[in-house]
């Protein structure tokens, strides 16, 4: 969850579709909808700061979604080869 002493109605600058505050996004991460928590954090992998990613995801919990993220192909290289994961050449 957010370290930071941020406000948790401040919108959050990486989601660009749409207004998320930070405690929005704890609420999305920690719910039931796998389709949520993948938006949440294709947004963060695309957008965030290296050090606001893991303020609110481990790498555990991006490995366990990562099949399911929407990131164009070659971010989804970069993230794989950053989080050691394989991936099938399609």
């Amino acid at each position: 969850m957010a370290t930071s002493s941020q406000n948790r109605d401040q919108p959050l600058y990486f989601f660009p579709e749409r207004r998320v505050t930070a405690g929005e996004l704890n609420a999305m991460l920690g719910g039931e909808d796998r389709e949520e928590r993948c938006y949440a954090v294709s947004c963060m992998l695309r957008y965030a700061q290296w050090e606001d990613i893991w303020d609110y995801v481990s790498r555990d919990e991006v490995r366990d979604l990562f099949d399911d993220l929407d990131l164009p192909d070659s971010l989804r290289a970069a993230w794989a080869r950053m989080l050691k994961i394989e991936t099938v050449a399609t």
